[in-house]
């Protein structure tokens, strides 16, 4: 009985805090994967998942944040007639962290799971094809603009008075989405914090702290959770009135 040769290998799905997911292309081949390589020898797949990161994305783990999605058993995508043995490993990308092809690596590109364009020429790897595809769109929540509304409007009435009392010219909006149709921004702070305005003159437009229905409600399993994250949304955009950008808002919880 004829037996496909294989090759090991190591794989992370490496994830933004947008949801997005980095796919790489090697030189001199068409194939988007993710990251990752062969193991070196008596090297364990965590250990190898960590070293190949870092070779081809400058990008350094922690140990502890890598959550082993399974074991996969894929063509190779550039070896003809070969089995791919994979040891695949998700990771968040932390925040404030940029990452960068490099070594072998031509182009990094970051894709949606259930929309995924890839350049013209392209194709996608048999084993990222297989791992984007099983990743399940959350049920969402389903909830009226006007039910949203006054769910927005109590989570504010609920907020600290000291959090809120400082607000000067700002207004509170909600919008089914962004302007660019995304579900990946749940809300936006539009105006210059407080540190950063000029004088207000006579019938300026206020700054808007706006809070998009969709999205938060796409994340969501029930009422509960859709409470817990327009609580964390406004927290987080009136974090920035205050003058508290995304690095600090994470590290305090509320991005």
């Amino acid at each position: 009985m004829h037996h496909n040769p294989s090759i090991s290998v190591a794989a992370v799905v490496l994830m933004r805090d947008d949801g997005r997911i980095a796919l790489v292309r090697k030189h001199h081949t068409d194939a988007f994967m993710f990251p990752g390589g062969k193991p070196e020898p008596s090297e364990e797949g965590p250990t190898t998942a960590i070293r190949e990161v870092y070779e081809e994305l400058g990008l350094s783990l922690d140990p502890q944040t890598l959550e082993h999605l399974g074991d996969f058993t894929t063509p190779a995508a550039n070896e003809p007639g070969t089995q791919l043995l994979s040891q695949v490993y998700a990771a968040a990308l932390p925040a404030g962290v940029s990452v960068a092809a490099q070594a072998e690596i031509a182009q990094l590109i970051w894709v949606d799971a259930h929309d995924v364009g890839l350049p013209s020429g392209t194709t996608l790897a048999p084993l990222s094809a297989t791992i984007l595809g099983s990743l399940e769109q959350p049920e969402g929540v389903e909830m009226t603009l006007t039910e949203f509304e006054q769910l927005v409007s109590q989570e504010l009435e609920s907020l600290p008075k000291r959090l809120v009392d400082s607000l000067d010219n700002v207004v509170f909006a909600v919008e089914d989405r962004p302007a660019d149709g995304s579900l990946n921004v749940l809300g936006t702070y539009e105006g210059h914090d407080r540190f950063d305005r000029a004088d207000y003159g006579y019938a300026q437009l206020p700054d808007a702290i706006v809070v998009f229905r969709e999205p938060i409600l796409a994340i969501c399993d029930d009422v509960a959770q859709v409470r817990h994250e327009v609580h964390v949304t406004l927290v987080h955009e009136i974090g920035h009135y205050y003058g508290i950008d995304d690095a600090a808002l994470h590290d305090l919880g509320w991005a």
